[in-house]
């Protein structure tokens, strides 16, 4: 009988170590945004347009003079630039 009350009592200890280690676990990686600050190429004298959120890539639309016409696709992980289509006129 004593080991049976020992046996409940070590796999009580067990749940509840595996019960705190999973609330650590999931409250880390809440706090992680993936990075701190990123930087896209928007020069100056131009303007973002649009802006939307597509899955994890962001897309903006940038505009204001002929020459800032252009499609930025951020990763929203990682911040870095993934590519852009510059929509310049026909020459």
């Amino acid at each position: 009988m004593r080991f049976l009350k020992a046996l409940v009592i070590f796999f009580a200890l067990v749940l509840a170590a595996a019960a705190v280690f999973l609330v650590y676990v999931g409250v880390s990686r809440m706090g992680k945004s993936g990075f701190d600050l990123a930087t896209l190429p928007v020069p100056d004298g131009c303007r973002v347009e649009q802006m939307t959120a597509e899955g994890d890539r962001l897309v903006l639309s940038i505009g204001g003079r002929d020459d800032c016409r252009r499609v930025l696709i951020a990763d929203m992980k990682t911040g870095k630039l993934i590519g852009q289509f510059d929509l310049k006129g026909a020459p």
